[in-house]
């Protein structure tokens, strides 16, 4: 071995010493520094830290009002029940142009001249009415869940039928030309 190697060597064996006690202890630090931050199984939080609380609580203002009688703000208006149609009054719209009240089951006759009906009503309620209806030539039409916020009325070959209102089981309809 020369003198260079020799000394090259020496400073490695030094490095490699003071690296490793340097290197054992920052293993040390490091675990004593995990296991402190642990809890424990045994319930006591002693070593958490302590949980954030607000820094001042809400009072009722003195000057704020207190409600002494009841609000006198106006009640729902009660919606008035709909009488289903009578028979006259469902054969005037066999002309295409009436308003009537139905209810599940009702059928509304045939507009012969506006090539539409009749039609049988299937359900009335919450989610709208539903109508269908077979014509002499077997086509069956079928308008389901209409309501009075659709955006418009539905048009059979030339009948247009608008949902003017629901209430509870009972539907007014009104059956009009389609333009």
């Amino acid at each position: 071995m020369t003198t260079s190697e020799t000394s090259a060597r020496r400073r490695t064996v030094r490095l490699s010493a003071a690296r490793g006690a340097a290197g054992t202890a920052c293993v040390l630090l490091a675990v004593a520094a995990a296991l402190t931050g642990c809890g424990s199984d045994s319930g006591d939080d002693a070593g958490a830290p302590a949980r954030a609380t607000p820094s001042r609580t809400v009072e009722p203002s003195p000057a704020s009002p207190t409600p002494t009688k009841p609000s006198s703000s106006p009640s729902p208006t009660a919606v008035k029940p709909m009488t289903p149609s009578t028979p006259a009054e469902l054969r005037a719209c066999a002309d295409g142009s009436c308003t009537v009240v139905v209810t599940k089951g009702t059928e509304i006759p045939r507009a012969a001249s506006l090539r539409a009906g009749p039609f049988r009503v299937s359900a009335v309620g919450v989610e709208g009415v539903d109508l269908s209806s077979v014509d002499p030539s077997g086509f069956t039409s079928n308008l389901l869940g209409q309501r009075p916020d659709q955006g418009g009325p539905s048009t059979v070959n030339e009948l247009s039928i608008a949902v003017v209102a629901i209430v509870g089981d009972t539907a007014k309809l009104r059956l009009f030309p389609a333009k």
